[in-house]
């Protein structure tokens, strides 16, 4: 289910021409009295996307193309603590690339809270129901690393306070393990403007390959005694300083904290240490500060709670379509598995089967349509969205459909509609075939009866085949979970068209007129079945539900509501 987006990514990947003039160079940032090592600072081009940070030993490695810095430009080496070097780009290809760095006399004060009054307070969030991940994190300059990506939020704070965490949302399942850099800002119309801070805050953190929401970090920031005060309110940010990416994938992977979509609120992100800051809207990052508010007599209280989740979603019809697959589902347990699931609406059951790689939310477009005529039921397949699969077997298409009539029977359902997209209409074949008491009516978007440039157009084909190569180089379980799916696509499944004859269930097929099922193919499907009707709708692809959601819904909804079959 996820070709367009594989396609999209490859594509872009295999088309790339290596032309670029790239240049490297590398050298040592040093303390200017002491000659020792200056850790993780940042180097870059002045308001462009280009830099790096150096190592745990000073050392950097500057990569760039030559046409992309003029020599007016200028590359500044900054670190927390230190007075920022700047130099013309002119000048700097001239000198030694070594550099040297002096420390700076302004650090922040300390102060001994057990000696003042004080009141515990939390700034910020760290954890949603609900998370996305704009794109425009994953985009990384030609020739570049993400060494230097920075995220910030803006916080309205007490002007007194002392530093206790720092907790953050954190995704763990694309690296094994990053290294980031706690930065605070004053803010200037909006934007992260000074550093505030005196002292490096660096900690690592380590991956996993687990499966789910991503989950809270929490950073005690107690040792290095910060203390900020005068300030209504500051920027919190994150970087990256070096990470050990999951290379699970042929596609690059990048780092970055989730947000929570809320309206009427921006996040703010820079690719690189000295590039411009940019803003997301609807956009309430993952980053939270628990603090110490000292009082002094005339301190009031500006804590003020955030709206929950539930209700910011009740009120964005937006943000509620969002939610599915995330709504306080429940889990029905299956032969090495569990089953995660989320019902709506109220009449004739209807059972919704997502994609390969995909999960309930690929139907956020019908579920709440179809929930006001139909008791709906969208499941996430075994190792897929929030189900679990404890096997290690290949997936097959007959597993999922056996999976179907377990759930089936556990909510005591004895016939229900099924609506399959792409590899969910393989399973409902598969599923009618052999429990064809069990089904009332069925809607097949995308399916199809076997594997191979027969069925599947061979460009898609190739991007699989690649995504295989990848993947089978990998041994983390998250990355084999990604080869079993992916080898389902190549693999399976293998029904007989002969075989299709037997049913008598009223069955509409569907597919987009470019859809990267071959049009004979869908034809095939729609002549071995006596009883269905073929739908092609024009101008659309392998995601009209998603692209083209109203001709979609529409013509579901006549066929499960009309006559014909059992209600």
């Amino acid at each position: 289910m996820r070709f367009f987006l594989l396609l999209t990514i490859l594509l872009i990947l295999e088309g790339k021409v290596a032309h670029s003039q790239s240049s490297i160079i590398n050298g040592i940032v040093t303390e200017e009295r002491t000659n020792l090592p200056v850790l993780y600072v940042s180097i870059g081009i002045k308001n462009k996307p280009i830099g790096t940070v150096s190592d745990a030993v000073g050392r950097y490695s500057l990569t760039y193309n030559r046409t992309d810095i003029a020599n007016s430009d200028s590359i500044i080496f900054s670190a927390v603590g230190y007075r920022s070097l700047k130099l013309s780009w002119a000048d700097f290809l001239k000198t030694e690339k070594n550099v040297k760095l002096s420390e700076s006399p302004q650090l922040l004060e300390t102060v001994n809270i057990k000696a003042q009054p004080s009141q515990i307070k939390n700034y910020g969030r760290s954890r949603a129901s609900l998370v996305f991940f704009p794109a425009m994190y994953k985009n990384i300059p030609k020739h570049s690393d993400e060494k230097g990506r920075e995220q910030a939020t803006i916080l309205k704070i007490d002007q007194n306070v002392f530093l206790r965490k720092l907790s953050f949302g954190i995704n763990r399942r694309g690296f094994k393990k990053i290294k980031l850099r706690m930065n605070i800002y004053s803010v200037k119309q909006g934007i992260p403007d000074q550093s505030i801070l005196g002292k490096d805050v660096v900690f690592d953190i380590q991956g996993t390959t687990e499966i789910g929401m991503p989950r809270a970090e929490t950073i005690d920031l107690l040792p290095y005694q910060i203390h900020i005060k005068g300030q209504k309110e500051i920027a919190v940010s994150l970087a990256v300083l070096d990470l050990e990416p999951l290379t699970a994938d042929s596609t690059k992977p990048a780092f970055f904290i989730p947000s929570f979509p809320v309206p009427l609120k921006s996040s703010l992100f820079r690719i690189k240490g000295e590039a411009e800051w940019q803003k997301v809207s609807a956009s309430y990052l993952l980053v939270a500060l628990e603090v110490s508010s000292i009082k002094n007599g005339k301190n009031k209280e500006t804590k003020k709670l955030e709206d929950s989740d539930t209700a910011i979603i009740q009120e964005n019809t937006t943000l509620s379509s969002l939610m599915y697959g995330n709504n306080n589902g429940k889990r029905i347990k299956v032969n090495e598995g569990e089953i995660y699931y989320e019902t709506y609406g109220k009449g004739s059951p209807l059972f919704l089967l997502h994609g390969n790689n995909e999960q309930i939310n690929s139907f956020r477009e019908q579920i709440g349509f179809l929930s006001k005529n139909f008791k709906v039921i969208a499941l996430d397949t075994r190792g897929q969205g929030n189900s679990v699969n404890h096997k290690v077997s290949p997936y097959t298409y007959e597993q999922f459909a056996e999976d179907l009539s377990t759930v089936m029977d556990a909510l005591s359902i004895k016939k229900a509609s099924l609506l399959g997209w792409s590899d969910g209409g393989n399973t409902a074949l598969i599923f009618a075939l052999k429990h064809p008491e069990k089904v009332d009516k069925m809607v097949l978007m995308g399916a199809n009866l076997f594997p191979g440039n027969e069925a599947i157009e061979e460009g898609v084909l190739r991007l699989f085949e690649n995504r295989r190569d990848s993947l089978m180089k990998q041994t983390d379980p998250a990355s084999q979970n990604q080869l079993r799916l992916t080898e389902l696509v190549l693999k399976e499944p293998h029904i007989n068209p002969s075989d299709l004859k037997s049913i008598a269930t009223p069955v509409m097929v569907v597919a987009g007129e470019s859809d990267v099922i071959k049009r004979e193919h869908t034809m095939l499907i729609h002549s071995s079945i006596k009883n269905s009707k073929l739908e092609i709708i024009k101008g659309g692809d392998h995601y009209v539900p998603l692209k083209n959601p109203n001709v979609f819904n529409k013509m579901v909804l006549e066929f499960l509501s009309s006559g014909n079959g059992e209600r």
